[in-house]
């Protein structure tokens, strides 16, 4: 049986990675299945994403679109029509791929391709990864059959006509995490002392002031630690050519990440939902300090308090955020290892392994398997 599947959404990776672990199980499953799946995807072509999924094997079509903003800019009048575009482009891509089904997950790059797909009858399942519903998924659920959600707290951000459509699947998390080992981890990194290792992860695009903080304790942090830092392509070229046998300094952690992640005895990170997701896979303790200010909905902020009330981070707040006090943080928390595996014992609960194989099953359903 052959089935055609259309994928959505990027501008992070934090958008791609949960889709291509979907696409790992997709695969999986169908073989048990006897099924052929043809899968594509639709994304920015101004975005990451492209040459993440053609490196995957995976048949990429890039759509112009405008970004859905919450705060006025001159930018919002020409995005609408970037947005049109876009729905234009998706609605002759989709004519011409006549997938059986959609699967958005997420970002502004996803509304113009579930637009158009609701324009051509094709059922589409949204998926959220957030604690609270973003735009992009307050506009697709009116066009989805099927909404999914992370946390069994987003039903209740949903307005009561949508509760039917609803199902927690929880975060997909690539397989990778799962059979992550600190040994492997340890070995890739080259690390021959014994001492805690902090891994620094400021997401696919890097994060200026997580490297700022960094970059100003490196010098401090070497003494007792290994500092593994993850600054994003641009912040790799900025950052000072800081040099010690215990500092590793990468623009980007690939398949690794997972062995990595694995070796790590503390991790200090944004509150994205694919890294607060990949760290419960793990088991990862974390000193999490959120994205905020214009320019974001909150999400972070909000993740980050779900984490902290669950305790399974400590978060950082806005009168906390400067070198000193993330220095003592991480000190005080290495200190007490009682703490840290508190932490890691909380954050575990959180975890869905099987996430991505339930919502795998949903898009075969919908695409017309029922077996």
């Amino acid at each position: 049986m052959k089935i055609n599947i259309c994928f959505t959404g990027g501008g992070t990776a934090g958008h791609v990675y949960p889709g291509l672990a979907v696409i790992e199980s997709l695969l999986k499953l169908s073989v048990e299945k006897n099924i052929d799946p043809e899968i594509f995807w639709i994304g920015s072509s101004s975005g990451m994403e492209k040459k993440l999924l053609e490196s995957k094997g995976i048949e990429f079509y890039g759509i112009q679109t405008g970004k859905l903003r919450r705060y006025f800019s001159f930018n919002n009048f020409t995005d609408i029509f970037k947005i049109k575009m876009g729905i234009i482009k998706s609605f002759f891509i989709l004519l011409r791929k006549k997938p059986d089904v959609i699967f958005s997950k997420g970002g502004y790059v996803s509304v113009p391709p579930v637009f158009a797909g609701r324009m051509l009858g094709i059922p589409v399942i949204t998926h959220e990864s957030d604690y609270t519903p973003g735009l992009a998924t307050k506009i697709n659920k009116y066009f989805s059959k099927i909404i999914l959600v992370s946390f069994n707290e987003t039903v209740n951000f949903f307005n009561r006509k949508y509760q039917n459509k609803i199902i927690v699947t929880g975060n997909p998390v690539r397989k990778l995490f799962y059979s992550a080992d600190p040994l492997r981890g340890r070995e890739y990194l080259s690390l021959t002392e014994k001492i805690p290792v902090i891994l620094v992860l400021g997401g696919s695009q890097g994060a200026q002031e997580l490297n700022y903080l960094i970059n100003k304790l490196a010098d401090l942090l070497v003494k007792d630690y290994y500092v593994i830092h993850q600054t994003g392509e641009k912040g790799y070229s900025e950052s000072p050519d800081f040099q010690h046998e215990r500092y590793r300094k990468y623009p980007f952690l690939g398949s690794e990440i997972g062995d990595i992640l694995a070796a790590a005895d503390l991790v200090i990170c944004r509150s994205g939902a694919g890294t607060i997701l990949e760290l419960a896979a793990v088991g990862k303790a974390a000193i999490i300090i959120p994205l905020r200010g214009k320019g974001t909905r909150g999400d972070q902020v909000l993740n980050a308090d779900f984490m902290k009330n669950n305790g399974a981070a400590v978060v950082m707040d806005d009168d906390e955020i400067n070198p000193q006090i993330l220095y003592n943080t991480v000190n005080t928390l290495l200190s007490e290892r009682n703490k840290i595996r508190s932490m890691e014992e909380a954050v575990k609960l959180l975890d869905r392994e099987d996430s991505s194989d339930l919502i795998a099953e949903k898009i075969l359903i919908l695409a017309g398997d029922g077996n």
